[in-house]
């Protein structure tokens, strides 16, 4: 069964909902459908990705510069590829993502 995450990019104005399916052969399949043309041009350069794309950040194809290019820094949508991905692989509890239904970044007034 997929793992679906949503993206909601309040300081833009644009949703994101990524999912992940893992393969019989051990890939993880990513789709992405984006409001958002960044994160379309990211989408279409990220459709699969392996086990060992989630549990290193370094050299991950989630976050490979040449992927990502397009996104800004701030951009949440990688984080939900990880999130999505773990799901699915068993790293993160369903259940529990299910319960807490989100984490959140806070902006702060000075």
């Amino acid at each position: 069964m997929a793992s679906t995450v949503t993206v909601h990019m309040n300081t833009c104005s644009k949703t994101s909902k990524v999912t992940a399916s893992m393969q019989d052969d051990g890939t993880i399949s990513i789709k992405i459908v984006s409001d958002c043309k960044n994160v379309k041009d990211y989408a279409e350069k990220l459709t699969s990705i392996t086990m060992d794309d989630i549990v290193a950040f370094n050299g991950s194809k989630v976050v490979d510069p040449d992927i990502r290019a397009a996104l800004s820094v701030p951009c949440l949508v990688p984080n939900a590829v990880f999130d999505a991905a773990w799901m699915e692989a068993g790293m993160l509890s369903k259940s529990l993502a299910q319960r807490v239904g989100n984490n959140n970044v806070t902006f702060e007034k000075e």
